[in-house]
Order: structure tokens, then C-alpha cells, then sequence
């Protein structure tokens, strides 16, 4: 075949691939405007919510727990990092009740982002009874007690958790009326459906502390309705949606296709505006606080809109405020959250986008940006597993630096596979989400090897399915080190890369 032809045949099957993605997307958007999905499911929330429910006094509540141990049985531990295998594996043995150890002393426990879900395993095998190897009980009642009064400047599920841990350990040690006090500061953040965030694991942590300091009150009775009635089918229970995260992908992603912007986009932006906090930034989801990087997204995704100047003002605002002295945003507004690349760089990204409506300094943001990139030679993001992720969004909120190529884009053109795709990280499988993500920072990067975009371009087209979706990988991060897949991340990630080839080839004069 002459490379004219195939590239006639690449420009096509490109531009039908983008109609079945357009299409699904107008599809699957919600009457309210809105993209969401149900995370696959794990062993995490499954597990730790068939404990709480295990001896739950509801009628529902024995057949619910029959149905998870049932899926729990067949279920795999996530094994991509060595924490996420501890975690579930120890979760997944005290929820079938099997007797096993639950082994603290792994290494990986040890760092910052992790010691949290040690706790978790520590204070559940504390409440059922189950043997530690590596546990101190007295020392973990003595780092509860420094947090019962030190909770202020944390996330509000993070109170919720360590609230409801302090009230297991607290009822282990026989002190029932700080359990009961416990009980009550949690049930405060409950909601009237009786969830805690949308988050199965805060959620069933908070019950079992509820059963422990309150049995009989209507907190426990309404969120162990609310977990009967969130069960799955399969019998699972699934991590927290995100339907305002969700949203802005889709119209980063989808906008100026003329179907999109025509049928999607306008209640897209109106719901982005109604989902705004008061204090001006945007959550992940409804009923939590703003963080940063879903803020720094809605204005992206809200750029060249007709919306109120008060919503974008509101926005920037809220970015002012929350800039550190160092010239950095972290994610949440919580202590020792420290900053990140992926979140700096949405933050420079939106900033850029609107330069017009504020005075916002981020040479400081962009020159950290660079500094990481010498001194690690590639960039790592927090929120999603893998280097096509970094490299896209960072190479996105980067001055290009001429007409040459960037070398972290160029490092990236290397870890494509034989079939054509690209993994998450060098020598993993290809998936098509880290194949559009790792096309769109070619793209951005100048990186215009035809070869490398023929393949590319291949391997999306021919995985995509005839619905017009693509088959999907845990990628983002929730809690850390476990990761999430949703299938909206993988359909905008993956597009992506299409609307990134359809230039590429526009510009080679091949469309």
C-alpha cells in the first residue's frame, strides 16, 4: 500500500472515530448537563462495607453481606504497587473472615500518602478482633487522641475517618463515652441521605464507629439504609463519582466539534455554573469543599464562554486566595497537602487562559514546573497513574521552547509499544486512554514522526468499539495508591488523542 493511500485511510477511519466518540458523548450526557460514571469495582469498598454491615440489626443487611463475601471471593487484590496489594489483600481477609495476620511492617506504609490507609487496616483488625503483626494498639490510641483536636484544617472525610477511628479504638479500650462523642461529631457531616460524601470507604468506616458510640441512633439506622440501597448488583460497593471532574474532561476535550458545542455544550456550561461553591472554586463532586485542580479545570473548561463574570471572577478569586507563599497551589485546602505537578500545572494552564481578567503570578508555578522536569527528568502526576498523563498536562501549562522538540515529549515517543500504543509506564500493556494522552502530548511537544502517529492513531481507532467507547484500565488515583477506572476518563482521554491526530494530519495537508 503507497503511504498516500494509507494515510487517506488513516484521515478516515480518524474522522469516523471522532463522529462515534462525538456521538457517545451527546449520548451519555445527563439531563442536568453533567458527565459521570460508576467506578469499576475493588476489593476496598466492598470489603470494608460488607464489615460494617456484617452484623448491622436491618433485615436487608444479612443477603447485602452474603452478596459482597460472594464477589470478595472471586476478586483480585490491585497489585500495581506493593501498598495497594497490602491494603486489599488485608481487607479483603477480614472481610471473609479467614483468620490470616494482618502484616503492618510493610515498607510502603512507612510514607505520608500511605500511612493512612495503614491506620485503616490497623483500626479494623482492632475492632474485629483480628491478630497485627506490626500493630501497637496503645500507640495508635495515643496519635488519635493528638487528632480528636486537630482536625480543623483537614478535608471533611478526612475527619470523618479519623473520627470514626478514634471511636473504634476508643470502644476497644472500653471508653464508651468518647466513642459516643466521636459518634456524635460524625454524624454532624452526614448527609440526609445518609452517606458521608459519596465515599463508601468514609462512609462505612463512619458506620461501624456509628454502631460502636451510637447503635440505636438515626444516624447509624439511615447510612445503613443508605449502603442497602447503594449496593450494586454484582454485589459491590464503588469508590466516589465525580460528576463535576467528569464534566470539565468532556468539554476540554469535546469542544469546538460543531455536534458537541450545538447539543452538549450549553448545559454542560450551565451546570458547571451551578455547580460552583460559594467560595468561588469548584468541587469534585457536590457537597464537598473546592479543591484547586477541579477549580483550574472549570475555568479551562469554561474558557470563551458565555457565563456570568461573577463565575469566572469567583474562580480566579478563589485561585488568588489559595496560592502559597512559594508561589504554588496545593489540591486541597488542607494541611500538609503539599504541592503537585499535575495541579500546578491545571492552575498555570487556567490562568494563561484568562490573563485578562486578573493580575495572578505564575512565572514562580511555571519556573517549579521546569526545575522538576531537570532535577527528575520526567514529570510525575498525583491524580492519575502514568507518564502520558504528566507529560500532556504539564507540556500543556509550558511557553514552548522553540521550534525543536521537547524532550520530555520525546522521552515519551519512546515508551511506545509494538502495537502501536502507548502503557501508563514503560512496559506495561497499551491502553487507549494513555494512548490519546501520550498523542496530545506529542502534539503539544512537536513531536511529528509520522510513524509514531500512523501506530498511535491505529491502535485507537481499532479499539474502539462500535458504541463509539474504549476499553479501560485503572488510572486515577483514590485513595492513594489505589487507583479508579472511570469510564468517562478513559472515553475523554482517549478522544483526545483523536482530536490531537486530526490536526496532526490537517497540518501534514492529509485531511
Amino acid at each position: 500500500m503507497t503511504s498516500g493511500l494509507a494515510t487517506a485511510l488513516t484521515s478516515e477511519r480518524v474522522n469516523r472515530a471522532v463522529v462515534l466518540a462525538a456521538w457517545q458523548a451527546l449520548s451519555s450526557q445527563r439531563g442536568d448537563g453533567s458527565w459521570v460514571s460508576d467506578p469499576d469495582p475493588r476489593i476496598t469498598e466492598t470489603a470494608l462495607v460488607a464489615l460494617s454491615l456484617a452484623r448491622a440489626a436491618h433485615p436487608g443487611a444479612p443477603d447485602a453481606t452474603t452478596a459482597a463475601l460472594g464477589w470478595l471471593r472471586g476478586a483480585e487484590p490491585q497489585a500495581h504497587h506493593p501498598a495497594a496489594l497490602a491494603v486489599e489483600t488485608a481487607l479483603r481477609s477480614l472481610a471473609l473472615g479467614d483468620g490470616a495476620p494482618v502484616d503492618l511492617r510493610h515498607p510502603s506504609f512507612a510514607q505520608p500518602a500511605h500511612a493512612a490507609r495503614a491506620r485503616l487496616l490497623e483500626v479494623v483488625a482492632l475492632h474485629t478482633g483480628r491478630e497485627t503483626v506490626g500493630g501497637a494498639p496503645a500507640r495508635l490510641r495515643a496519635s488519635l487522641n493528638d487528632g480528636w483536636a486537630h482536625t480543623g484544617r483537614l478535608k471533611r472525610w478526612t475527619r470523618v475517618e479519623l473520627w470514626s477511628a478514634h471511636a473504634l479504638v476508643e470502644a476497644h479500650f472500653d471508653n464508651g463515652e468518647r466513642a459516643r462523642q466521636a459518634a456524635h461529631r460524625i454524624a454532624g457531616e452526614q448527609s440526609p441521605a445518609g452517606d458521608f460524601f459519596g465515599n463508601p470507604v468514609s462512609t462505612g468506616l463512619a458506620l461501624l464507629a456509628l454502631r460502636a458510640g451510637d447503635p440505636e441512633g438515626a444516624a447509624a439506622r439511615r447510612c445503613t439504609e443508605y449502603l442497602l440501597n447503594s449496593q450494586f448488583p454484582d454485589g459491590t460497593w464503588r469508590f466516589a463519582s465525580s460528576d463535576v471532574w467528569d464534566t470539565t474532561l468532556m468539554m476540554r476535550v469535546f469542544r469546538g466539534e460543531p455536534v458537541f458545542d450545538r447539543h452538549a455544550l450549553p448545559r454542560a456550561v450551565a451546570f458547571l455554573v451551578a455547580a460552583q461553591n460559594p467560595d468561588g472554586g469548584w468541587p469534585f463532586r457536590a457537597r464537598v469543599e473546592s479543591d484547586n485542580d477541579t477549580t483550574s479545570a472549570a475555568l479551562i473548561a469554561l474558557r470563551n464562554t458565555a457565563v456570568p463574570a461573577k463565575t469566572l471572577g469567583g474562580g480566579l478569586n478563589h485561585l488568588a486566595e489559595q496560592r502559597l507563599a512559594d508561589g504554588l497551589w496545593r489540591t486541597w485546602q488542607s494541611a500538609g497537602d503539599p504541592p503537585v505537578e499535575d495541579v500546578v500545572a491545571h492552575v498555570v494552564t487556567a490562568l494563561d487562559l484568562h490573563a485578562d481578567r486578573h493580575v495572578i503570578a505564575r512565572d514562580e508555578a511555571r519556573g517549579w514546573l521546569e526545575e522538576r522536569y531537570r532535577r527528575d527528568g520526567r514529570w510525575h502526576a498525583s491524580w492519575y497513574h502514568g507518564l502520558p498523563y504528566a507529560t500532556a498536562e504539564v507540556l500543556a501549562a509550558l511557553a514552548p521552547q522553540g521550534d525543536d522538540p521537547h524532550d520530555a515529549a520525546l522521552a515519551l515517543a519512546e515508551t511506545q509499544n509494538p502495537d502501536g500504543g502507548w502503557p501508563a509506564e514503560a512496559g506495561e500493556t497499551s491502553s487507549p486512554a494513555a494512548t490519546g494522552l501520550a498523542l496530545a502530548a506529542l502534539e503539544t511537544g512537536g513531536v511529528l514522526d509520522r510513524e509514531r502517529w500512523a501506530a498511535g492513531l491505529d491502535h485507537l481507532t481499532t479499539s474502539q468499539r462500535p458504541d463509539g467507547t474504549w476499553p479501560g484500565q485503572p488510572m486515577m488515583y483514590g485513595p492513594r495508591p489505589l487507583l479508579t477506572h472511570y469510564q468517562t476518563h478513559t472515553q475523554a482521554f482517549a478522544a483526545m488523542g483523536l482530536f490531537a491526530g486530526r490536526r496532526y494530519l490537517r497540518t501534514q495537508g492529509d485531511i
